[in-house]
């Protein structure tokens, strides 16, 4: 069976990941496992979105691929550092909120609150193109699409060891948020996932628990090589995890 890989920077640990499990001689179903990935920043399919009469479509030349590799199902890692890039840093009067499917988590001790739809909202602003790509993207096929979680944040000395991605000088480490508020935002940039997926008919596929260690992180041994991404060990697992629910999708059909 043949996966299409499509996604940006987090697909690269998908691929590799992937790639690992091929070369394990991995099956889906008893069927060997192929696959082909496609990053959707490479110039020759940008923009991912062309503006048309009734709306965005995706780029022809994309849609082309999608059409040519006849994938048996697809993976999407669309954007998915959203949720980092609002929650890195804070204002210098602190601020946080509760979220309702956590509400026992702490709140940072003087911090202003804010409401929790408060700050979904403002997360799905950031996120607005990252919805439209998934809608596009669901039109452009008939393929069963399976839409990856980001890995969740990663530590504060990761963050302050790769501090480029986000700052052009060194961190203020007195405007790092909390490692726990950058969870919270993960957690909502995941309910706006699922319910972006639950509507366009793509699956979302949650991070497995044992990959996320407390306050909410990412495991130490998935780390990858920067501030934000993750290693193939959290690619494989993905993959893996995807495998299951084919497998058990194509057996309850049978």
């Amino acid at each position: 069976m043949k996966i299409l890989g499509l996604g940006h920077s987090h697909i690269v640990a998908i691929a590799e990941g992937c790639y690992e499990l091929q070369h394990q001689g991995a099956t889906i179903g008893g069927a060997p496992l192929s696959s082909r990935f496609v990053y959707l920043l490479d110039p020759a399919i940008t923009p991912t979105l062309i503006d048309a009469e009734d709306g965005q479509t995706l780029n022809p030349r994309l849609s082309e691929i999608i059409a040519q590799e006849g994938a048996d199902f697809g993976l999407l890692s669309i954007q998915g550092n959203e949720h980092i890039a609002l929650s890195i840093t804070q204002p210098f009067e602190r601020i946080d909120f509760i979220l309702g499917e956590e509400n026992a988590l702490p709140l940072a001790e003087g911090a202003t609150l804010l409401t929790e739809a408060a700050v979904r909202e403002t997360l799905r602003d950031r996120m607005a193109e990252t919805i439209a790509i998934l809608a596009a993207l669901r039109r452009a096929t008939r393929m069963p699409l399976y839409c990856l979680s980001p890995p969740p944040p990663l530590p504060d000395c990761q963050i302050k060891a790769y501090p480029k991605e986000f700052f052009r000088k060194a961190v203020d480490a007195d405007r790092l948020s909390p490692e726990i508020f950058r969870y919270k935002v993960w957690r909502l940039a995941c309910q706006l996932y699922r319910e972006s997926c639950a509507a366009q008919n793509i699956v979302f596929v949650e991070v497995p628990p044992a990959f996320i260690a407390p306050p909410g992180l990412l495991i130490r041994e998935a780390w990858g090589a920067d501030a934000t991404h993750a290693n193939p060990s959290f690619g494989k697992a993905m993959v893996e995890k995807v495998i299951g629910m084919v497998e058990t999708s194509r057996a309850l059909v049978a």
